[in-house]
């Protein structure tokens, strides 16, 4: 229905508006030169049914309906469409003026404003110097901000109203425009810089790994985050972490680390960044005489660094290469028919079905609870690895299996 044809017509509103307040609601049906009545008359247009209607009202609405007086509509879309015509500037100048807290939080939980001017009214909330869920304001506001952007809300309602729905919506949800919203909220900008409330830690854990956090909200974190900051992927702020000592061993875990700052790192972390460096044929030759075994279990071996590496014949290099997920089909076959690396096998989740099949007829513990673990291994052998305590822990928690009980939903109690 075009609703720009109720210009100089009536509606009917039986029942109560959803999304804006009455006032609101006539208001911006004036602008649009329509008129609201209480009651049905003959210049009636439109009836909107809204929500709680009274028995009375219910009773009008299907006598109307049986009438065909009038088209019947829902509140939502009508309260979509008037909310479309809202004139941000006007509304943030009404606001700032009036100073009206109630009604700022009614059109921040309002669904149908853009998503440009939710952020500015944020702006304008005055948290009153307490936490997300320390008053009912808040807690509506906190609410507003997670139903909004995460998505699926009809099966996680709950996380609106707790501190981890904060962390999660950014985790799952986030981008530069929402995290640093949520950064600049007093609550969390104040803990930043202060930190006192331990609750707010997941939230800022959060922040300070998503890949979007923009880097002015990572200085600020660099403090009380640092040992976080190093696990971002790509690496951010590389040069002041670098400044902190104490913080080489993780940095040379991280697989983004610039040439330059590999090459720092090199003399005294070279064991660890064998391991981890995204490896060319430049540093493969250059940590190769030193740490052969730590390469072996890079996830970054190409063929001829793996041929070189099996070149060695090396017990400790092979066996860092049996459970090295990168490691070819091929290889795998060699190391299994050797009889000697069945349980670093058993770990690699690039096994062909045929070796894990093996493996599993093996029988041998450390074997099977590899396996245990192992997303590669196949339902049918989780499934029997379950059933023997030992092992039964491992399979719960094992991503291939928790996956296939939630696809199947078939009840299982971890």
């Amino acid at each position: 229905m075009n609703y720009g044809d109720l210009n100089g017509k009536s509606v009917l509103l039986l029942g109560k508006t959803r999304s804006l307040n009455t006032e609101e609601f006539e208001t911006l049906l004036k602008l649009h030169g329509i008129e609201l009545c209480k009651v049905y008359e003959e210049r009636v247009a439109l009836i909107i049914e809204g929500r709680m209607m009274n028995p009375l009202e219910s009773q009008e609405a299907e006598r109307l309906y049986t009438m065909d007086a009038a088209p019947i509509v829902s509140m939502d879309p009508i309260e979509k469409w008037l909310c479309s015509s809202i004139e941000p500037n006007r509304l943030l100048m009404s606001l700032k003026l009036s100073r009206d807290q109630e009604r700022l939080v009614d059109f921040i939980r309002n669904p149908y404003i853009t998503d440009e001017l939710f952020f500015k009214l944020l702006k304008l909330y005055d948290w009153k110097g307490e936490g997300f869920f320390d008053n009912d304001s808040n807690r509506d506001v906190t609410a507003a901000i997670i139903g909004r952007f995460y998505e699926d809300l009809a099966r996680n309602h709950n996380v609106q109203y707790a501190m981890s729905g904060l962390a999660h919506l950014i985790e799952r949800y986030g981008n530069s425009e929402l995290i640093r919203a949520i950064a600049e909220l007093s609550p969390l900008s104040r803990e930043i810089k202060h930190p006192l409330n331990s609750s707010l830690n997941g939230v800022l854990d959060a922040i300070a790994l998503h890949p979007d956090t923009p880097e002015a909200i990572l200085r600020l974190l660099m403090a009380q985050r640092s040992e976080l900051l190093v696990h971002r992927v790509p690496l951010s702020l590389e040069s002041e972490l670098l400044k902190e000592e104490q913080l080489h061993p993780l940095l040379a875990q991280n697989e983004s680390l610039s040439y330059a700052g590999a090459s720092l790192l090199e003399t005294k972390q070279g064991h660890i960044l064998a391991a981890h460096i995204g490896l060319n044929e430049e540093w493969f030759d250059r940590l190769f005489g030193a740490y052969p075994v730590e390469l072996a279990s890079n996830p970054t071996l190409t063929e001829a660094m793996q041929e070189k590496l099996m070149g060695m014949e090396n017990k400790e290099v092979y066996r860092a290469l049996a459970s090295n997920a990168v490691l070819s089909p091929q290889r795998c076959q060699y190391l299994y028919d050797l009889g000697e690396y069945n349980t670093q096998l058993a770990a690699n989740p690039s096994l062909t079905d045929e070796i894990l099949e093996k493996l599993y007829r093996s029988d041998e513990p450390a074997v099977l609870g590899a396996l245990a673990a192992n997303p590669a291994t196949s339902i049918d052998i989780l499934y029997q690895l379950s059933l023997d305590r030992r092992y039964e822990r491992s399979v719960k928690t094992n991503p291939t299996f928790g996956n296939h009980i939630q696809t199947h939903n078939i009840g299982w109690q971890s």
